[in-house]
């Protein structure tokens, strides 16, 4: 299906030749597309799935900006722990500072306003982190969203002023339901791609440079088990996530960075959903959002971490994935979340958010829907909800009791949960559920140069070959809340202007691509 921007119908296939190619419609994709358009290149987009969004439209949609590009930079270099490369960070911490003065103009231009959050937005307490802001699109009147999507309104919002900037631009032609397949070289430059639509392929020619913004690789469990040790894992993502660009990016030399880094959690495994779904808490920490209800344990009935650290969609993932190699097992996978009668009042629990109608699911706000099929299990008491799961009696028991002690006290000092999140389980009915390893994204991917230019292991650029956000983020170490935004859309608009930029080859190098 070819459409310029969301919904005009534009040429049935792909022209044979364009400046610019970009593969994946995210954030990281629009704002390449709108990058080489207004640079004077004619773009090709392409998007697999039959919607464009990604993992774009279902963020929380806060972009992160820095007031001070010192600060701003020694965040991000704790952030990424020596494991990222200098000149990336500092065109990042650049890029952050100057993200206002980028996106006002494109959302204005959209129709749509911006608000400033003024409060810090570095999760964790980092120098620099306190002078770290976000900034977040707000709807106007005519934004209905996008019918495809379960949550993620906040990021529909952004996403929505994407599209609108790329409708704008006759320049850019939109293809979904197009896959980029593998990519083609000349004499060592990328030279275009071959892409299926409808099961037809055909080549397409690159004349200036190409741009991977492919995304993760969330969905396919050879990278995961090869990359982050077990395969055993259930992603929030949209099923498109399959590592496409990365592969591709690996076939034409491109090296790797940061394949272990996945930004997840503990969450939830549904027989009618194939899709991970997140616990509800998710952002930072947050004191204002009220208490958490639960407490999670192994499958010998102990807990094991903090189940409220700083940013709670981003490390809890490390916990679960433990390994016993006394036992040859994962046993934390499945743990099992508890929670009492009190707690199961205080909202829901877990928050679906999907890019695939058919996979569309609504989560109850009292939770009883999901109590009612069976889903999560209720006992009158400790011992009933030990034995509805497997439990040792006594183990959960102590558990149990010891949290309650902790949560009376307000001191959590066995993992340092904080004591306004604490909430003790004494009232009747219990209830309690399995959780999974849930990758929200994930961080690894190919390895770019300040310019987002992909480089091959020793650190050289592959000709004409650019990509941008998270198959292949900047994050090697703990995750910027938000970050991944910031970093699709500053990405994007830079492989965008650097691709636009190339040396236009003529049309008659076509005929060896072809």
């Amino acid at each position: 299906m070819a459409v310029s921007g969301r919904g005009t119908q534009a040429s049935e296939r792909p022209g044979s030749e364009y400046d610019v190619i970009v593969a994946g419609y995210g954030y990281a994709g629009a704002m390449a597309a709108i990058a080489a358009a207004d640079a004077g290149a004619t773009v090709a987009l392409f998007e697999k799935m039959p919607h464009p969004g990604g993992n774009s439209v279902l963020s929380g949609g806060s972009c992160i900006f820095g007031t001070d590009y010192d600060e701003t930079l020694a965040y991000l270099r704790m952030t990424c722990d020596d494991a990222t490369d200098d000149e990336v960070l500092t065109a990042m911490a650049a890029g952050m500072v100057d993200l206002p003065g980028l996106m006002e103009p494109l959302v204005e231009a959209a129709g749509f306003g911006l608000v400033y959050l003024d409060r810090a937005e570095g999760a964790y307490p980092f120098p620099g982190g306190r002078q770290l802001r976000a900034m977040r699109v707000t709807r106007n009147e005519k934004f209905r969203g996008f019918e495809h999507v379960t949550g993620g309104r906040a990021g529909q919002a952004l996403f929505a002023v994407c599209t609108e900037n790329v409708e704008r631009r006759p320049g850019i032609d939109v293809y979904l339901s197009t896959q980029v397949d593998r990519l083609l070289q000349v004499d060592g430059e990328v030279a275009g791609c071959e892409v299926t639509t409808n099961g037809t392929t055909r080549r397409v020619m690159a004349r200036r440079a190409l741009v991977l913004c492919t995304g993760g690789f969330e969905h396919n469990r050879r990278l995961q088990r090869h990359y982050l040790g077990t395969a055993d894992f259930s992603s929030a993502s949209p099923t498109g996530s399959t590592g496409d660009g990365i592969l591709m990016g690996q076939e034409v030399g491109g090296a790797l960075w940061h394949m272990w880094h996945l930004h997840g959690s503990y969450g939830f495994r549904m027989p009618e959903v194939p899709l991970g779904i997140r616990h509800a808490f998710v952002g930072p920490r947050d004191q204002e959002r009220g208490p958490m209800p639960w407490i999670v344990v192994d499958g010998r009935g102990h807990r094991f971490a903090n189940e409220y650290p700083p940013a709670p969609q981003d490390t809890p993932i490390r916990d679960l994935i433990y390994y016993d190699a006394d036992t040859q097992t994962y046993p934390r996978v499945p743990s099992y979340l508890i929670f009492d009668e009190r707690g199961r009042g205080l909202g829901p629990i877990g928050r679906p958010v999907m890019n695939e109608p058919s996979l569309a699911y609504e989560w109850s706000d009292d939770n009883l829907k999901e109590i009612q099929s069976g889903f999560i299990r209720r006992a009158d008491s400790i011992d009933g909800l030990a034995d509805a799961v497997g439990l040792d009696r006594q183990a959960l028991e102590a558990t149990i009791s010891r949290w309650n002690d902790a949560s009376d006290s307000g001191q959590d000092q066995d993992f340092g949960r904080p004591g306004w999140s604490m909430v003790p389980i004494r009232t009747s009915p219990f209830y309690i559920v399995p959780v999974f390893p849930v990758i929200t994204n994930t961080q690894g991917g190919l390895v770019h140069d300040a310019r987002q230019q992909v480089l091959n292991p020793w650190g050289q650029p592959i000709p004409r070959l650019y990509k941008a956000g998270e198959n292949g983020s900047i994050y090697g170490h703990l995750y910027l809340l938000g970050g991944n935004n910031t970093e699709c859309l500053i990405g994007g608009w830079i492989a965008g202007v650097n691709a636009a930029k190339e040396r236009s080859r003529t049309s008659a190098f076509a005929t060896e691509v072809g």
